[in-house]
């Protein structure tokens, strides 16, 4: 088995894993932008899923019920009218889904990300805070754009185009309807959101904070400060758990001893990251290993 199926999943990889139908049964739409309905999860996703990196981006609104989605490493828990922004790259899991759940899936290919997110900062910003709560007529609204969504079809001339006018459209309504997601970030918001997305760039060769605040121009101490403000964690902390989140995802490759995947972390001492991983999460990584096997074969 191949470190990509479990390091980097398509659409088609998720749905033949983690939907309780052959992938064949499933019916693709083909196009960039493709909306489903969130009841398709709820009648054929058996939660909790391992926790996987998607290489494309998602929306989901949620009109109805909610669940559990775990993002990196922090669990949300999701209610109707939240909307949920995961972007390509990203880890996630789904933890669990309430029964009656309904609202809107939204599947967005890459390449459309800097045409329906103009402003940069706003895509960095839903980026690391990516859920919103919208007032029941926000996402009355919201859910009206989704039906025009599912209205353009790929042989309708400029359809991608009106697509990307509607979720732009979509996604300034969300950040409109948070204060947060909308104002400017503060001196500590900015270096602690730049120091997030470093840390998922950099983290499997760099660990140390140092190389983050040099890379930031600040000192060690302001990024403390900054980070410890905003998350109530120190950098070191948001490195290790990072660190630890990439090795479980490798860990689900049988196919690699342990010592294999302290190697492709970088780290030098395979007890060490041993060590570390246990006092992560309180399981040795074999044992994290055979726990997440037992449980798929449940």
């Amino acid at each position: 088995m191949s470190r990509k199926n479990y390091d980097v999943v398509t659409l088609e990889r998720f749905v033949d894993r983690y939907l309780d139908s052959p992938a064949d049964a499933f019916t693709f739409q083909q196009s960039a932008v493709q909306v489903y309905p969130l009841s398709l999860a709820v009648a054929r996703i058996k939660p909790p899923t391992p926790l996987f990196k998607a290489e494309y981006s998602f929306l989901l609104l949620f009109v109805q019920g909610g669940g559990q989605q775990q993002v990196d490493n922090e669990t949300l828990d999701l209610h109707a009218n939240d909307v949920l922004f995961i972007r390509e790259g990203h880890l996630n899991a789904i933890k669990s889904i309430d029964e009656g759940t309904q609202g809107y899936y939204i599947h967005l290919e890459n390449a459309l990300l800097p045409r329906i997110f103009a402003d940069s900062a706003l895509l960095h910003r839903l980026t690391f805070y990516p859920k919103h709560a919208v007032s029941p007529a926000d996402m009355a609204w919201l859910g009206q754009c989704c039906e025009l969504l599912l209205s353009q079809t790929g042989e309708q001339g400029y359809a991608e185009e009106i697509q990307c006018a509607l979720l732009r459209a979509m996604v300034l309504k969300v950040a409109q309807a948070s204060a947060t997601t909308l104002c400017q970030p503060d001196r500590p918001s900015e270096i602690t959101m730049r120091f997030k997305e470093l840390v998922y760039e950099h983290v499997t060769t760099h660990r140390e904070v140092a190389f983050y605040a040099d890379a930031l121009a600040v000192s060690e101490n302001y990024l403390n400060r900054c980070v410890n403000q905003l998350t109530r964690n120190p950098p070191k902390q948001h490195i290790t758990e990072m660190v630890i989140l990439r090795s479980k995802v490798l860990l689900q490759d049988r196919s690699k001893d342990i010592a294999q995947v302290a190697v492709e972390l970088n780290f030098a001492d395979p007890s060490y990251f041993g060590r570390l991983f246990r006092q992560v999460t309180r399981q040795t990584p074999t044992d994290y290993r055979n726990a997440f096997w037992q449980g798929l074969s449940e």
